[in-house]
C-alpha cells in the first residue's frame, strides 16, 4: 500500500461517543457544553464566544479524541436530535453520539431538553402524556406521570 503525503495528518473524526467535556483551562472537572456559545444554522457567522472547552471521548475507529471546541448546535431534523461541536483548529463539526454514562447525569436537562424540542417539533399536537411516553421510552429512567 502506497503511504500518502496525509498520513501523519490528524484523522477527520465525523462522530465521538463516550465524550465528555472538560474547561479549557481548569481540565480537572467535567463541565456542560450547553455553556457554550451556540450556533444557529441560519448564519454562516459564529458566535462571539470567549469559553472554550475540551471535548474529551472515543471517535472511530476507537481514535482518542482531546479536542478544543467552540460551539455548539443541534439539529432536529433526523429521526433523532443531535448535537455537534465546532473544533477551535480547523473548524469542523464533530457529532456528539453517546455521552459517558457518568456524565450522563450532568447533561441530562440538556438530552431531555432536545428530546422535547425535537418532538414537538414534528407532532407539536400530541397529548402531553404522549410526550411523556416518548421521553420514558428515550431514557428508560422515568416515571410517567399519572393521569389526572
Amino acid at each position: 500500500m502506497m503511504m500518502s503525503d496525509d498520513d501523519d495528518a490528524e484523522p477527520q473524526l465525523n462522530a465521538v461517543e463516550g465524550y465528555y467535556f472538560v474547561d479549557s483551562k481548569n481540565e480537572k472537572e467535567p463541565v456542560c457544553f450547553s455553556t457554550l456559545p451556540f450556533w444557529f444554522g441560519d448564519t454562516d457567522d459564529l458566535p462571539d464566544g470567549k469559553k472554550k472547552l475540551v471535548l474529551r471521548g472515543t471517535g472511530d475507529p476507537g481514535v482518542k479524541v482531546y479536542d478544543e471546541v467552540v460551539a455548539c448546535r443541534l439539529g432536529l431534523e433526523g429521526k433523532q436530535p443531535e448535537f455537534a461541536v465546532l473544533t477551535a483548529k480547523g473548524r469542523r463539526w464533530i457529532r456528539l453520539i453517546r455521552p459517558l454514562n457518568s456524565y450522563e447525569e450532568m447533561i441530562r436537562t440538556v438530552l431531555i431538553t432536545a428530546q422535547m424540542l425535537h418532538f414537538l417539533r414534528r407532532k407539536p399536537h400530541e397529548p402531553e402524556k404522549t410526550l411523556w411516553n416518548h421521553l420514558c421510552k428515550v431514557f428508560n429512567k422515568f416515571d410517567v406521570p399519572p393521569s389526572e
